[in-house]
């Protein structure tokens, strides 16, 4: 097992206000890290500070070694640090196969021009992206939906179908913006078994923000906990169970 991500020392501060307070945590190959606190503890910040869609005031975000601290968000994604959002955005009109191979559109090899000329270096790797596209699809066992229309799809197929697309490009980090949300409790087990399955076959480090609690202890193999923008206990999901301030403050209990 390898580290893969590295956050050190990361704060975020908008005109006076600290949305995120000198956070640190590592997170390996193979893991995945649940983020969890409530409205309003930085963990969306903490998101966009590592996926370059705010500026950390302080600190360093390292992938395998290397500082992806100031580049865009283009750039990181380039880097191997994918993300999805909590309002998805699927090309509704679109297949479910169409919109995975969106996710592959940097790794097709030749111009659009060249496809319609049937030029065949062009046509192979799009050949070679519809074939990997219908595996991943096959591993989420949502191969059977591939001619569906996306905007035809429970919300939660859609989010699968999200994740697929986001993952087709192999990135070594995966960051999830509450995958469960608006599920039901048979769609949150299926997700929950999605979120094994890439972390456990592909070996994807998963940084994962839920409210759905009992996703996040079945799921996670370390959570981190939020407040004000500082993290509050970190440990396994046994550890936070046992956590008095944790259990007071965000589980529910007394």
């Amino acid at each position: 097992m390898s580290t893969l991500l590295t956050v050190e020392g990361l704060s975020v501060r908008f005109s006076g206000l600290t949305a995120l307070d000198d956070v640190s945590f590592t997170l390996e190959d193979g893991n995945v890290r649940a983020v969890i606190g409530p409205n309003g503890a930085g963990k969306s910040t903490l998101f966009n500070a590592i996926s370059g869609y705010v500026t950390p005031t302080a600190g360093t975000v390292h992938l395998r070694g290397q500082e992806l601290t100031r580049l865009t968000p283009h750039e990181i994604a380039e880097q191997g640090i994918r993300r999805t959002f909590q309002n998805g955005g699927l090309f509704p009109a679109l297949t479910v196969l169409e919109n995975v191979l969106t996710g592959l559109h940097a790794q097709t090899h030749g111009s659009f021009l060249d496809i319609l000329l049937g030029r065949s270096k062009a046509l192979k790797s799009e050949a070679d992206n519809i074939h990997r596209a219908r595996e991943l699809l096959k591993l989420m066992s949502m191969d059977h939906m591939a001619d569906t229309r996306a905007g035809d799809l429970s919300g939660g197929q859609q989010r699968i179908v999200e994740i697929v697309r986001t993952v087709a490009s192999d990135p070594p980090v995966l960051l999830l913006d509450e995958p469960a949300v608006g599920l039901s409790p048979v769609a949150r087990a299926q997700m929950m078994e999605i979120i094994h399955r890439l972390a456990g076959e592909k070996g994807v480090g998963i940084l994962l923000i839920e409210h759905a609690v009992e996703l996040v202890m079945a799921a996670a193999d370390r959570i981190l906990v939020m407040a004000a923008g500082a993290r509050i206990a970190e440990g396994t999901p046994e550890e936070i169970r046992e956590d008095r301030a944790v259990l007071e403050a965000y589980l529910g209990h007394s």
